[in-house]
């Protein structure tokens, strides 16, 4: 049968272009500059243009930078942004950084550029923004018609793999936090949903995969310094489909367990769950001894 299959890994942030040339600024011009600070960039306003270098009004502050460091910036009069980082006036790193920002502080943490989906994790719940009547809204929709979501990446895939009879893949990355884990489930979930739930087993099917997760987070997760149920593992997740799109399978294949994790872990982080879940069925002058 087709099968969807999901890979969780990390990876590192690639950078993006869009930084124009020396001939390309004009002293007025609206311009981001690099920071070392906390927030990576800072708006600025070109004042001089000196040879290969421009001085560029920060805040109350003229600074001198070459010109290959300035990002364009367009100003946002409206406070309005854009659900594809490709339909930005300036496409560069600095006015990608700015719209996902924007966008997650109006809790809309999901962006698209071009089919890739970029999700930024709100660290809260975000009322209706997933479950059945979601799951409604966008099925059978091609992508961009509704605001970004996993679910539309999912509906394409699935409707793809429907018709065209070929398999279908995610690669769902990201650093420790950032919801790596979460969004598989949610992509699961609407997976389950737009197969049909019409019969016995595929609900069965459905539970077994949800089930399953708890576990493989109890053996596998841990507490880091950025993340209280770190996945510290790689997993493919396998959903088989039968001719007429219908879920009829599923399995999970784990990798690359971080397994000195076990008996060595960093200040203020700890080991697998499994270890604490089972400390805490003891009583405490069981516990005691261990200390």
């Amino acid at each position: 049968s087709p099968w969807l299959k999901f890979l969780d890994q990390s990876c590192d942030a690639g950078e993006t272009a869009g930084m124009p040339g020396a001939s390309d600024f004009k002293v007025k011009d609206l311009v981001y500059v690099p920071c070392e600070g906390k927030v990576p960039f800072l708006a600025g306003l070109v004042q001089h243009i000196e040879g290969s270098e421009a001085v560029i009004q920060v805040a109350d502050e003229q600074l001198r930078f070459p010109l290959g460091e300035l990002r364009r910036r367009f100003k946002r009069d409206d406070g309005a942004t854009c659900d594809d980082n490709t339909a930005l006036v300036h496409l560069n790193d600095a006015t990608i950084l700015e719209n996902l920002k924007a966008r997650h502080e109006a809790d809309d943490i999901y962006t698209y550029t071009a089919s890739v989906l970029l999700a930024v994790n709100p660290y809260k719940d975000v009322k209706g923004l997933y479950g059945e009547s979601q799951c409604k809204r966008y099925r059978g929709k091609h992508i961009g018609a509704l605001p970004p979501h996993p679910y539309a990446i999912a509906d394409t895939a699935y409707r793809a793999l429907v018709r065209d009879r070929k398999n279908q893949g995610f690669i769902i990355s990201g650093e420790s936090g950032a919801g790596k884990t979460e969004t598989a489930k949610i992509v699961m979930e609407y997976l389950g949903y737009v197969s049909g739930s019409t019969n016995q087993k595929t609900e069965q099917i459905q539970r077994r995969v949800q089930q399953a997760q708890p576990i493989l987070e109890s053996f596998g997760n841990a507490v880091t310094m950025r993340n209280n149920n770190s996945s510290r593992f790689g997993k493919y997740n396998r959903i088989f489909f039968d001719e007429t799109g219908t879920l009829v399978d599923a399995g999970v294949t784990t990798y690359l367990l971080e397994s000195s994790r076990v008996v060595t872990h960093g200040n203020l982080e700890r080991s697998y769950h499994c270890f604490y879940e089972m400390l805490s069925g003891l009583a405490e002058e069981k516990v005691s001894q261990w200390q």
